[in-house]
């Protein structure tokens, strides 16, 4: 099976659809967010109420976070655990009514991730649209859609302006786990204006807040450190299995000695092949696409609404030969890698196995492997020419 019959003009049109055909899944989370399950927006809501009140220090106070979400019926809480400079962005949440801002939080960090995204590949808009990632993050109204948005910013500025992709990279400031890897790569690459740019905006970010927010907000963020600490321990499989990485995939089994050692060892490997990838000579956007495929796996933390930003290794992918990407396979090939983030989701809980976290270490390999053809192809054009 081929799919040869699926050419761009094909693939643009299914997107459409598949888009179009989603939009009203979206009331299904919107009541269920609404509803007695309630969602993690609460947190952010609840966060940039405080914010508004003039009480931004006991944004990380459970009884005070509590208070302001029993305003909606709630008779749990979300805790709010992100960074102080996270509190920029959430704050005007605070003025729209709990449901209002649900909307408002998905149209803006949607509109954000496309705007940033679109700019890898302009023709195929619709299918970075229709990211089936995408729509994960979207429907969970969590920070996937935002901090991917902020990768794509990072990954369409590098080339041309790496002080500036520096600075969209100090911006992952709010979520620093997705950021892992940049280090490794700015040094790789010896990259200094790349890590001149993170180094300012992340300083300015932090002690922006700190001028704004006030010292007792950043001391009472160390405190939220617990509320993360307590699930990773504490929680169950099902809390395992929305997860992406080596350490939740092998936690759901109940080894947590093995998930730890599993995740170290996994976690040196990618950054070992990290620094190789971008200190070789091949294009940047191969060693972006293998960097972004890895930081899906490099942090024991990380969840399924967190891959939007996945689009941009399949969309490199998609540019490559069909010699590197299994001959006449490469189309299907392609269309499993697009769909996976959400027929992973879907069949994870059904079969109690972690599926995203095998999507991604398939998607690394891939990638892995056209690189290291790639390499070698470099290798034997000067031989063949001086034969």
């Amino acid at each position: 099976m081929q799919l040869g019959w699926i050419d761009r003009q094909r693939l643009v049109a299914y997107s459409a659809i598949l888009l179009i055909a989603s939009l009203p899944s979206f009331l299904h989370f919107y009541m269920q967010a609404n509803g007695e399950s309630g969602s993690d927006f609460l947190a952010f809501w609840s966060a940039g109420r405080l914010v508004l009140t003039g009480a931004a220090e006991t944004v990380y106070d459970l009884k005070s976070t509590f208070a302001i979400q029993a305003t909606v019926g709630r008779n749990d809480v979300f805790a709010f655990v992100n960074p102080p400079p996270f509190l920029f962005i959430v704050a005007p949440l605070g003025f729209l009514a709990y449901n209002q801002a649900w909307v408002a939080w998905i149209c803006a960090t949607y509109g954000f991730w496309l705007y940033q995204t679109r700019k890898a590949d302009r023709e195929l808009t619709w299918p970075i649209a229709a990211f089936p990632g995408a729509l994960v993050s979207a429907w969970h109204a969590q920070t996937g859609l935002l901090t991917s948005g902020l990768q794509a910013a990072f990954a369409t500025n590098l080339e041309r302006r790496p002080f500036v992709a520096g600075l969209w990279t100090g911006a992952l400031i709010i979520k620093p786990h997705l950021a892992v890897l940049m280090p490794v790569a700015f040094l790789a690459s010896r990259n200094w204006r790349a890590i001149a740019g993170a180094a300012c905006s992340s300083t300015i970010l932090l002690l922006l807040a700190w001028v704004v927010f006030g010292s007792g907000t950043m001391l009472a963020y160390p405190k939220s450190w617990e509320v993360s600490r307590a699930l990773m321990a504490n929680s169950g499989p099902e809390f395992f299995l929305r997860q992406t990485t080596v350490y939740a995939a092998l936690r759901a089994t109940g080894s947590e000695y093995l998930a730890i050692w599993a995740q170290g060892m996994t976690s040196v490997v990618l950054v070992c092949l990290t620094w190789r990838v971008w200190s070789i000579e091949v294009p940047t956007d191969a060693k972006l696409a293998f960097l972004f495929a890895a930081s899906a796996l490099v942090t024991p933390y990380l969840f399924n609404y967190d891959l939007a930003f996945l689009i941009l290794p399949w969309l490199w992918l998609a540019r490559q030969s069909r010699e590197r990407l299994f001959g006449a396979w490469k189309r299907p090939l392609l269309v499993v890698l697009y769909l996976a983030p959400l027929a992973c989701r879907a069949l994870t809980f059904p079969l109690g196995i972690n599926l995203t976290f095998a999507y991604c270490i398939l998607l690394t390999a891939l990638i892995w492997r056209c690189i290291i053809i790639e390499k070698n192809s470099a290798k034997t054009q000067p031989d063949a020419h001086h034969r």
